[in-house]
């Protein structure tokens, strides 16, 4: 199979001049509550630790049920929170840790109006859905952006420190992992977090089911990011996204042929919808996931084909042959 490496200007130019226009949303009212709860959790000092942390969870218990008793519980100390934290915030490492979340995230403003804006975008689409309060965190690397329930948007800022941060260790975060785990892409990551609550689970186990699952709330994710380039919506460098558009029509062609799309074997088709350097039996320039763009593609062609559907509408289809069928979706050679 050939993958070509040249540009097709004419398709580029037309899907550019099919995108639909980004509504204004700047008059919907939004108050945006940001918490930074890793902020008050170091400021406890050595004088009542105890009182302090159980003063801490009144304060704030739906997060720190979840943050104390399951994010940094400590199976060493069976259900004893307190104690688990009491020990957590007094590691070295995590304590260092925190510190370098302070020097890059000190001021929280400019990414707090970026996630305003964008849950503007969501309140627009969504005016039923609360606006979740934004929860900062440091979890010494065990989650990077939750949801607890509807009501709470959760962030840990030690996962976006940055490629280059040193403490990053490539057994834990290769690089085509912590190429994404950046400021630019904190907003980005999160709002998906709160999207993936949207859409919630693969309702199939063939290949076709997660990528028209994930390609779904990747849609959203454009529509409530309109603001954001592919490469962040997509966590894609400029180079594989140039040749994702340029080899579409050479991807489908493959996932067809090799009898993928209604495979039920994860292991084979696991990195086309999974984080992955490449993916086996495709060019070493194919990135893992690709499974998954294509599916937003898809997505996009049938609400194109269909206007009449809302998301709402969108996300009550649970068939991804429906989807497929409806968006006639034949990429250009």
């Amino acid at each position: 199979m050939k993958y070509s490496s040249v540009l097709f200007f004419l398709t580029v130019l037309f899907a550019c001049q099919s995108e639909p226009v980004a509504p204004d949303v700047s008059d919907i009212e939004l108050d945006l509550t940001v918490v930074r709860f890793e902020q008050e959790l170091f400021e406890i000092d050595t004088v009542d630790r105890v009182k302090q942390i159980e003063k801490l969870i009144e304060k704030h218990p739906e997060f720190a049920e979840v943050f104390v008793y399951q994010i940094i519980a400590d199976p060493n100390f069976g259900n004893d929170g307190i104690k688990s934290t009491s020990v957590f915030i007094r590691d070295s490492f995590i304590r260092a840790l925190n510190d370098t979340c302070q020097l890059v995230y000190g001021d929280f403003s400019p990414y707090e109006l970026d996630f305003k804006r964008a849950l503007q975008y969501f309140k627009f689409y969504f005016p039923e859905k609360p606006t979740p309060v934004l929860y900062t965190c440091v979890s010494g690397f065990e989650v990077g952006s939750f949801t607890i329930g509807d009501e709470i948007l959760g962030v840990g800022l030690d996962f976006y420190l940055g490629a280059d941060y040193p403490n990053y260790h490539p057994d834990l975060f290769p690089a085509y992992i912590k190429s994404f785990m950046s400021s630019e892409f904190l907003v980005s990551k999160t709002i998906q977090a709160l999207l993936a609550n949207c859409v919630g689970e693969t309702p199939g186990n063939r290949l076709l089911d997660f990528m028209i699952r994930n390609g779904i709330e990747l849609y959203l994710k454009q529509k409530v990011l309109p603001y954001k380039p592919d490469e962040i919506i997509f966590e894609y460098t400029p180079e594989q996204m140039q040749w994702l558009r340029n080899n579409e029509a050479q991807i489908w062609a493959h996932l067809v042929q090799e009898d993928l799309l209604y495979s039920v074997n994860f292991r084979s088709f696991q990195k086309i919808v999974n984080p992955s350097p490449n993916i086996s039996s495709m060019p070493p320039e194919a990135p893992g996931r690709l499974g998954n763009w294509i599916g937003a593609r898809i997505v996009a062609n049938y609400m194109q084909r269909n206007p009449d559907t809302d998301l709402h509408e969108l996300l009550s289809i649970k068939d991804a042959d429906k989807i497929l069928a409806g968006s006639n979706y034949k990429p250009r050679q």
